[in-house]
């Protein structure tokens, strides 16, 4: 069924849309209070959102039926977050001191990867990409900045090899876990192909720029799961 045709425009899920729309909201509501009122730095209002959004995420599969719903809900998110980038609100997400792509790309990865488990059904292209970005992109950053060990500088931008190495271990287990769950196959294969998920998404972390790794690491991990023939 086409995506724009009459008969999917006719059978958008409304409800569903409205239910994760106020929850998202609720949590940048929560975001706001906590920045705001409770006085917690914005790196860690930016994180727990990046990782409290990637987990909600995971359930689009199980309500969200069409791509064109998904489509709608993070179109309408990411129009939001350009109007509150444009007039300086949502602080606790974009008030930072670096020029960042990162929370518009978001969606768009989110997109994307539904996109690739709809048309393949299964939910391996989903969950991977998505919970690697939600939880190892920030391991990353948390641990880099508390362990600045092994600095090094790309595209102008410093990163750390402590950092780096945190990525790399908790992408390696969301991989392995979710293929022991998700995949047929010995273990012996799904720690190999954990381990190049894991190796290219850190090496995708590294060179990204600007907030890019939001779309950089769940792209990279699809291309891997391709490459191994999931």
């Amino acid at each position: 069924m086409d995506i724009f045709s009459i008969e999917t425009l006719q059978n958008i899920d409304y409800k569903t849309l409205l239910i994760f729309s106020g929850i998202y909201l609720l949590l940048f509501l929560l975001a706001e209070f906590a920045y705001h009122k409770v006085k917690i730095k914005v790196e860690y209002t930016r994180k727990a959102i990046h990782i409290i959004t990637g987990v909600i995420a995971l359930f689009f599969p199980l309500f969200i039926q069409h791509p064109l719903d998904l489509i709608l809900l993070c179109g309408g998110f990411a129009v939001l977050l350009v109007i509150t980038m444009k007039y300086n609100l949502l602080q606790s997400v974009n008030n930072v001191d670096r020029v960042s792509r990162g929370s518009i790309l978001y969606p768009v990865a989110v997109i994307i990867c539904f996109m690739f488990y709809y048309y393949n059904d299964n939910y391996i292209y989903f969950f991977i990409p998505i919970l690697t970005l939600a939880m190892a992109d920030p391991a990353a950053a948390l641990v880099g900045r508390k362990y600045p060990i092994g600095k090094y500088t790309l595209r102008q931008q410093t990163k750390t090899m402590a950092g780096s190495g945190s990525f790399f271990v908790v992408a390696f287990i969301i991989s392995l876990i979710a293929l022991n769950l998700i995949e047929n196959g010995n273990l012996m294969q799904h720690i190999w192909i954990s381990l190049l998920v894991a190796t290219v998404t850190t090496i995708g972390e590294g060179l990204s720029f600007k907030g890019d790794d939001n779309l950089v690491i769940p792209v990279f991990a699809i291309v891997s799961l391709i490459v191994c023939g999931i």
